[in-house]
């Protein structure tokens, strides 16, 4: 699991109560997020794989930027 994945979000409640906390992870791989007050989001397969594609992309991303840049060291 990288660590997107474990980032932590809030999305909108559907109904307007409180926000429902969760992850990226959690939002790519389960078929549904329900609010406190019961009120749910029910995922299309078709997104989250978008969003697993997108998450990858911008990890490797991220790791050849850290690897290809200058690096300055101090004395």
């Amino acid at each position: 699991m990288s660590q997107l994945e474990k980032e932590k979000t809030e999305i909108p409640c559907p109904g307007g109560g409180s926000s429902i906390r969760t992850t990226y992870g959690e939002v790519a791989r389960k078929s549904s997020l329900r609010s406190s007050r019961g009120h749910e989001y029910k995922f299309k397969s078709s997104d989250q794989s978008k969003l697993k594609r997108a998450q990858k992309e911008f990890f490797e991303a991220f790791q050849n930027v850290i690897a290809n840049a200058d690096i300055l060291l101090k004395r």
